[in-house]
């Protein structure tokens, strides 16, 4: 029955998805997409897809350091073969984090803790968004007036308010124990819950390594927008680097709407509704997210090889004696 619900939610993402490119390429001439590629140099492809794979392998280093903080023994070769070969399933897999899912299978397997596990990828994600809304945030207040004034409110917002989450985590935590004291004392759910937050704010307590995955984070990032830079100057589209920083957390943030498969259609409707604001063309602006896709597509086929390769089995000699 789960297996039939899980095809049925599949298949309407697929609808989506299939209905938002038709919908999109109904507005634009087909013809015009594939002159748009025929623009971008060899070079801008090769020098984006080489900045692309830099920032899968520094994100499976900030991955590597979580792990490390959390307990896990595993070397940072084996967490990135297990990275991309996430990747790889995130392409096929309903949403933008369905190969989150397997990450965290592959780490708790042999008896780990599945909520340390799942806890170390949901860590991984938050840095990678925190640093996105940074670098779009203080883009913004740099730049006043680089975007509309509601989608410029909204980056600022979100880089203040998740800024001041991540340095008074700590202190709320505080607060919200005193005056739940009387709780935690009576209610064994509460004792539980309290226990769990603390494990959560493990990061705090290592102030250096918090840092140390918050650069790591910041710097993927900048790769990743620089590759999408470097396609969409390829394309003649004449917007400063500061518009992509602003931007691309935004359509980001769509992908990961669980309507359809790996964000596709919601990515391309962001790249023409935001780089439309800026009277690009749509189909460049299509053109642009489709090379996006395409890089990360062709990435992600370095996790299929190593899944074939069945790097994915691996249990390290240190593993297996730890676990003795």
């Amino acid at each position: 029955m789960k297996g039939l619900r899980g095809i049925a939610r599949f298949s309407i993402r697929a609808v989506v998805s299939a209905l938002l490119l038709i919908w999109l390429f109904s507005r634009i001439d087909a013809k015009r997409v594939l002159h748009s590629f025929s623009l971008i140099p060899f070079e801008a492809w090769a020098l984006a897809f080489f900045l692309y794979i830099s920032s899968q392998v520094i994100s499976s280093l900030r991955w590597y350091v979580i792990v490390k903080t959390l307990g896990f023994k595993r070397s940072f070769l084996t967490i990135l073969k297990y990275y991309f070969v996430g990747m790889y399933f995130n392409l096929f897999l309903p949403t933008a984090i369905g190969g989150d899912v397997l990450k965290v299978f592959f780490l708790a397997r042999g008896g780990e803790s599945k909520l340390r596990a799942g806890y170390s990828i949901f860590s991984d994600r938050v840095f990678g968004f925190w640093a996105m809304f940074i670098l779009g945030g203080i883009t913004c207040l740099i730049h006043p007036g680089l975007l509309p004034g509601k989608w410029q409110f909204l980056l600022v917002a979100i880089f203040f308010s998740s800024t001041f989450l991540a340095i008074f985590a700590p202190v709320l935590r505080r607060i919200l124990k005193v005056l739940s004291r009387g709780l935690v004392k009576k209610s064994e759910l509460f004792k539980a819950i309290f226990e769990k937050i603390e494990a959560l704010l493990i990061f705090w307590k290592h102030p250096a390594i918090l840092f140390k995955a918050l650069f790591l984070s910041i710097t993927l990032q900048l790769c990743g927008m620089y590759g999408a830079y470097l396609l969409g100057k390829g394309l003649l589209i004449p917007l400063d680097f500061d518009y992509y920083l602003a931007v691309i957390p935004l359509i980001s943030v769509l992908t990961i709407i669980p309507i359809s498969v790996s964000g596709i259609g919601l990515r391309e409707g962001g790249f023409a509704f935001f780089f439309g604001i800026r009277n690009v063309p749509m189909e460049k602006a299509i053109t642009l997210s489709l090379g996006v896709f395409a890089i990360q597509a062709l990435s992600a086929l370095l996790g299929g090889i190593f899944y074939i390769l069945g790097a994915h089995k691996e249990v390290e000699k240190g593993e297996k004696a730890l676990k003795k």
